[in-house]
């Protein structure tokens, strides 16, 4: 039996020692055996006439080691350490009786003897108790903890299988079955179509598996578990990210088609500004040296008030472009007065029979809330008359507790949300407006039917939360 005192801390088994088991019958026998050959020995001691001829000498304390012993192999330290304290204090008066041939002497001989036979075998069965009883409670510890993981495996909403060194699948939680029917026994890579190597050592990293009609990818993981009944075990994850990578991929494609918009937007504001504003300025500056030659004198005043239209009509058409690029007058009148210039322009550019609603008490937003609102206002009234073939637009600001909500409504045609992928660039709109709505900390729905209209809900916090000053989530 190996001793190594360094895995039982010895004030443990001090501990145990002082603490005898008293409620055990079994005990108290023992403490009675003692008693017992205690009382043979002085009898012996006393009548000289029974050494050597009826017991041998000496022989009742060696017997001691018979309850010693017994203690010492039921009870550990705990009863070898009681029974020979016990013994110690029966022997004392005899350790006095008057003897010439060295009686103490053979007596403390043969009770140190017991002492040290009872200490040892007590300290090694002591130790082999604790060592039990911490394998006993890591046993239990260890049937709760796959208690604890069996029930977290039922209840994991992500598909989980365990599979045996060579690949064939032992337990599925419900999650799993949901995607496989039959799925215990199979080979892990019959399933996935993926090699089994591959996800046995952890190389296969994605899956695509079609589920209910729905084509889902699944990020896996395997790792290594404890060795169960089953014997050596892995366990593999399949965590559903699918609208993690559709965010990515909408994410990507939304930055490509803004790089591309403010490209193409920078080019229609050049063509804009060159194919007429600059080329009338350039009229204007030959009209006006025309005027200043001897030969125009008489018609000077004329010509000066159709230069004077003619600007007119430049920095108009110039305003036009201007107003394109940044909403007016919301830096100087705010979000509602910047929507309804917007609608008032729509109907007489547009013809839009539109309608206005402004709800609770209007409050101004940070620069960033008001043209993120505006431009999200903008973008849906610009899809309505490209697309929806609308005749009337309804516009509504509710405002409460520190947040504005925009709703626009267009009586549209419509088109089916789930059949659109939102990353063609004629839906750019669309993922335009989520996108502004998430980087205000908001939020923005699309609802749309086929004929029934396009609905286009966000709501923005007025004031943003800095950064630095959000709770961190744990």
């Amino acid at each position: 039996m190996t001793t190594d005192s360094s895995r039982i801390p010895i004030h443990q088994i001090l501990v145990r020692a002082l603490h005898p088991p008293v409620r055990e019958r079994a005990f108290w026998a023992v403490q009675s055996m003692i008693v017992f050959w205690a009382i043979i020995h002085v009898i012996v001691d006393i009548q000289n006439t029974l050494q050597g001829s009826v017991l041998p000498y000496g022989v009742p304390i060696d017997l001691l080691l018979i309850p010693v012993g017994y203690a010492a192999l039921r009870y550990g330290l705990s009863g070898s350490a009681a029974t020979t304290f016990w013994a110690f204090i029966l022997w004392l008066p005899d350790l006095f009786l008057p003897d010439d041939r060295g009686h103490y002497a053979q007596d403390l001989v043969q009770l140190s003897v017991v002492f040290v036979v009872a200490l040892f075998v007590g300290l090694e069965i002591e130790r082999a108790h604790l060592e039990r009883a911490r394998a006993e409670i890591a046993e239990a510890e260890r049937r709760a903890a796959e208690i604890h993981y069996h029930r977290l495996f039922d209840v994991n909403t992500s598909p989980i299988v365990l599979i045996d060194p060579s690949g064939v699948v032992q337990e599925a939680n419900p999650a799993a079955h949901r995607i496989w029917d039959d799925v215990l026994g199979r080979s892990v890579g019959d399933l996935t179509g993926l090699a089994n190597t591959d996800i046995i050592e952890g190389r296969a990293t994605q899956l695509s598996v079609s589920v209910e009609d729905d084509e889902r990818t699944f990020r896996l993981s395997t790792s290594n578990l404890e060795p169960s009944a089953l014997g050596p075990m892995r366990q593999v994850v399949l965590e559903d990210v699918t609208e993690e990578y559709r965010s990515e991929r909408e994410a990507r494609a939304w930055a490509m088609e803004v790089i591309r918009a403010q490209e193409d937007e920078r080019r229609r504001i050049a063509r804009e500004i060159h194919d007429d504003p600059l080329q009338r300025l350039l009229q204007l500056a030959r009209r006006l040296e025309t005027l200043g030659s001897p030969d125009a004198a008489d018609a000077g005043f004329e010509q000066f008030g159709a230069v004077r239209e003619e600007l007119l009509s430049v920095v108009g058409h110039l305003r036009d472009v201007t107003r394109g690029l940044h909403p007016a007058g919301l830096d100087q009148h705010g979000l509602v007065s910047a929507v309804r210039g917007l609608l008032v322009d729509l109907e007489v550019d547009e013809g839009l029979v539109t309608d206005f609603v402004v709800t609770g008490e209007v409050t101004s937003g940070s620069p960033e809330s008001e043209v993120g609102l505006f431009r999200i206002v903008q973008e849906a009234v610009r899809n309505a008359v490209r697309h929806a073939e609308a005749a009337r637009l309804v516009v509504s600001i509710h405002y409460d507790a520190g947040t504005a909500r925009v709703t626009v409504v267009d009586d549209g045609v419509g088109f089916d949300l789930d059949r659109v992928g939102l990353i063609g660039g004629s839906h750019l709109g669309i993922l335009s407006m989520r996108e502004r709505a998430n980087l205000l900390d908001g939020h923005c729905e699309v609802t749309s039917m086929i004929g029934s209209g396009t609905t286009v809900d966000a709501t923005v916090p007025l004031h943003r939360v800095p950064a630095d000053a959000r709770p961190v989530s744990r």
